[in-house]
């Protein structure tokens, strides 16, 4: 089912008044069982004190611990919590597709489900989209975390900035506010390796942000993990540059002229000098600088038909297995339908957990 039609960037519109919208907080978990009653307390908190309509829509990742039970004795006492329940730990993105196709808000914050991200931020995000922004970010001026990590992302960013074929704004995570067109654009993207970020700066609009010092995780470190990292760098620079690709043609093309020259120079001493050629070095040089360049080249192509191939195949990035609304099995909202009938993400009637 599409999503009703909204007016895109730039076209003038005004945003809602104050009480005439709907605002969804969309927050994936995965075994955040000690972070859920603070974070939805801070949540419902800042909610009320803004005196506007609002959803939080809550995604069980496939966590193992008390997470979902958790959220579901929440949602008893709480009608406005939606639990989407995954049917098994599908990745970060991926559940953060489930909750944005599940929303239903004229408006929609990301907010991890960690609490390094400050929920009471939601207000001054309102007021940056009431003034006409499309996306308001949330801009990291201080991160805790250790100096390898602040410098791999220092490193990450800068990459991008300088090689990425669309500004993509650095220091800007997950944690933002955007209107119910841009999610809609997202949504309609068919990756199935999704960067979050890039996809967001991709649909363009304008963009204003505000700033906060991103704290440390309050109980147990980041799941995410240096694979989990390098992972995400790696789905973000093979997405939107094609640097690698042009740095293994390059050099290529480099060693293909020296190996050239070496042979022309070979030809020459050979042809009008007496001079002896040195034999096995030469030629065990050669062969080892063609054989590294193969390598890499190979390497650089294996990446992109990874990519290629998980693309593809066209699978679903997510399934849901039931929706809970105070508490009760509800059956789980249609997701939208992509051009060409491509969803990002399914709902199958024959799960296993389905009633």
């Amino acid at each position: 089912m599409e999503l009703p039609a909204v007016t895109p960037p730039g076209s003038g519109q005004r945003h809602p008044a104050k009480d005439s919208f709907l605002l969804s907080v969309v927050i994936p978990f995965y075994n955040e069982e000690q972070v859920i009653p603070e974070l939805i307390r801070r949540v419902t908190e800042t909610v009320t004190a803004l005196g506007i309509k609002a959803e939080m829509v809550l995604v069980n990742d496939g966590s193992t611990d008390q997470t979902l039970p958790l959220l579901l004795s929440l949602s008893r006492v709480q009608p406005e919590l939606r639990i989407i329940n995954l049917t098994r730990n599908f990745g970060h993105m991926e559940a953060l597709s489930a909750g944005m196709a599940a929303a239903k808000g004229d408006a929609m914050v990301i907010l991890d489900g960690d609490l390094q991200d400050p929920p009471e931020l939601i207000g001054p995000m309102l007021e940056e989209w009431r003034r006409g922004a499309d996306i308001v970010l949330g801009l990291r001026t201080e991160r805790r975390e250790s100096l390898w990590q602040r410098a791999g992302t220092a490193f990450f960013y800068w990459f991008l900035a300088k090689f990425a074929r669309i500004p993509i704004p650095t220091n800007a995570g997950t944690f933002s506010l955007m209107n119910r067109w841009v999610a809609q654009q997202i949504l309609r993207m068919p990756e199935r390796r999704r960067f979050f970020a890039g996809l967001r700066a991709w649909t363009g609009g304008r963009i204003a942000h505000v700033e906060y010092k991103r704290l440390d995780r309050p109980y147990q470190k980041s799941r995410v993990g240096l694979r989990g990292l390098i992972s995400l760098a790696r789905t973000a620079i093979i997405s939107f540059t094609t640097f690698p690709l042009r740095l293994a043609s390059a050099l290529a093309l480099l060693s293909g002229l020296i190996l050239f020259g070496v042979g022309a120079a070979a030809i020459v001493i050979r042809a009008v000098t007496n001079l002896a050629i040195p034999g096995w070095a030469t030629y065990t040089t050669m062969i080892g600088m063609m054989g590294f360049v193969q390598s890499l080249l190979l390497a650089v192509i294996s990446e992109y038909l990874a990519v290629i191939f998980d693309e593809i195949k066209a699978r679903p990035i997510y399934l849901v297995r039931e929706e809970f609304r105070s508490g009760e099995r509800r059956a789980p909202s249609e997701d939208p339908v992509p051009p060409e009938g491509s969803a990002p993400g399914a709902r199958s009637p024959r799960d296993p957990g389905a009633a």
